[in-house]
């Protein structure tokens, strides 16, 4: 019996669940203890409402859950909008979060991202995506972001073999991942509060991510002020840089939550 780091995992989505994170996030499991929660309206918890799908709430609700099981100094880990909660929670609740590791998780303006679609998949891609982040509706719009664009989220060669697979494992709440394109998106905007995050971060971005850019992330570390921050841009890796290129991402999680120095900023 060895104490060792907790980390509590945070998927994206919105509206996925944990697990988008099985089977990889065992790798964890040599180095620390790792806890994974569906956010509420999301997976297996609560579905609740759109008055409770809101950053703030699902901060404070990753603090309660901690509460809940004892865990004292936990390590965040947040994927894509996961990231978001996780960094709304370090912000909301300084003296509660040990470490903060954010993964794909800053996105770009609308333009630097629609120019990664179009480098990635052509003027189809870029197009698809416009429409689908300018609000428009309906299963068409939803079968071409699927089909068009979310192919593009991965670099690995050959695509993505599990894409499928972990897809059809989600429980998703679709109307949570609506709420989120037509509201809460535009509400995300931690910017002018970055100088106040305190805790050891650790940003993970891909070279070719087309949602969370590369210039994003590198804005997002020069803005974390009063904090130890580490950042890795992974060439050649989409979004996700812990599905994407796990053999790289997993030792720097490693060395970052298993560190008793703080790394320079």
């Amino acid at each position: 019996m060895v104490e060792r780091p907790t980390i509590v995992v945070l998927h994206g989505g919105p509206g996925a669940d944990h697990s988008v994170f099985k089977p990889g996030f065992g790798a964890a499991t040599e180095f620390a203890q790792v806890v994974y929660l569906d956010q509420r309206g999301s997976g297996r918890s609560d579905r609740a409402g759109p008055g409770s799908w809101t950053w703030d709430r699902w901060a404070d609700d990753v603090v309660d859950f901690c509460d809940a099981l004892g865990i004292v100094d936990p390590t965040l880990v947040g994927t894509s909008s996961g990231g978001w909660v996780a960094l709304t929670a370090a912000l909301r609740h300084p003296e509660r979060v040990s470490k903060l590791v954010l993964d794909s998780v800053m996105p770009g303006p609308t333009e630097e991202r629609l120019a990664v679609f179009e480098r990635l998949g052509g003027a189809e891609a870029r197009e698809v995506a416009r429409r689908y982040w300018a609000g428009e509706s309906g299963d068409e719009i939803r079968a071409a972001w699927e089909s068009v664009c979310l192919p593009l989220y991965s670099r690995k060669s050959g695509g993505d073999p599990d894409a499928a697979d972990r897809l059809a494992r989600i429980q998703w709440n679709h109307d949570v991942l609506e709420h989120f394109r037509h509201v809460l998106a535009a509400r995300f905007d931690p910017w002018d509060r970055l100088d106040r995050l305190t805790c050891p971060t650790l940003v993970l971005t891909g070279a070719d991510d087309p949602v969370a850019t590369e210039p994003a992330a590198r804005r997002l570390t020069e803005a974390i002020t009063n904090a130890p921050v580490r950042l890795h841009v992974l060439p050649d890796t989409g979004h996700g840089v812990f599905r994407e290129a796990p053999g790289t991402a997993f030792p720097l999680l490693r060395d970052f939550v298993t560190d008793s120095t703080e790394p320079s900023t």
